[in-house]
């Protein structure tokens, strides 16, 4: 499946799932995902009149577009819920895509994303598709976006070493990404911010870095740069 780019795009295949599902779903089920679609749909009429009032150059507030952020995260967080209880993970990928959308309607208003996992997930299935140099620079500059428009609450997450959390995943994919793009300017804002947001984990990820330049054969210049990132930080030591 391409990766919605629109709110339409997003809207159009959620009313098409009950058809797509028919096959998976007991009443009861069935039930749940009418259900969730019709809030889907209330959902969407709340930020087509949102868009309608901005076009009208009335003010939207950035907690107001957070808000109804909040409640379409919600309700993916429930819809991926489902497809996972019906086993169908391709499904579930292809819903996690939709909180890209999500996410750039709410940067679209300096909305807050407190929502990171389904984010997370999208961003890795897209960059493993990814080879195009303007794709990938496309990829980061949204990476970039949605790091800057985190809670703070997800931005003080300093971690405990948990190496799944959304948070440490969204810089890493930043970072990988960012090395892909062969874009100096790119990678020192990637690698700078994961210097500033994971220090302690910054080692880890020059140092797998370094592995990646040789066994991929990286240009030069994309390996200078790693490297200078490589040697500025600390190696640990057990004493």
């Amino acid at each position: 499946m391409d990766s919605m780019v629109s709110l339409k795009d997003a809207r159009d295949y959620l009313l098409n799932l009950p058809d797509q599902l028919d096959d998976y779903l007991d009443d009861d089920y069935r039930r749940g995902l009418n259900n969730l679609l019709d809030r889907f749909v209330e959902f969407f009429n709340i930020v087509a009149s949102i868009n309608l009032r901005a076009s009208e150059d009335r003010i939207i507030e950035a907690s107001e577009a957070t808000e109804v952020s909040d409640y379409g995260f919600v309700l993916l967080l429930k819809l991926i819920d489902l497809m996972e209880r019906l086993d169908l993970p391709h499904k579930r990928k292809e819903v996690e895509q939709i909180s890209l959308v999500v996410a750039r309607w709410t940067i679209s208003y300096d909305g807050t994303i407190n929502h990171l996992e389904p984010v997370v997930n999208a961003i890795a299935q897209l960059a493993n598709l990814m080879q195009e140099k303007q794709a990938l620079l496309a990829l980061s500059d949204l990476i970039a976006d949605i790091v800057d428009h985190c809670s703070q609450d997800l931005k003080m997450d300093r971690g405990d070493g948990e190496e799944l959390r959304p948070w440490r995943l969204l810089h890493i994919n930043r970072g990988i990404v960012a090395t892909r793009t062969h874009d100096l300017g790119v990678m020192k804002k990637a690698f700078d911010e994961f210097l500033i947001y994971l220090p302690q984990e910054a080692t880890g990820f020059f140092a797998e870095g370094m592995k990646e330049m040789d066994a991929l054969d990286y240009p030069p210049h994309v390996r200078k740069v790693m490297e200078s990132y490589f040697n500025q930080t600390p190696s640990v030591r057990i004493h």
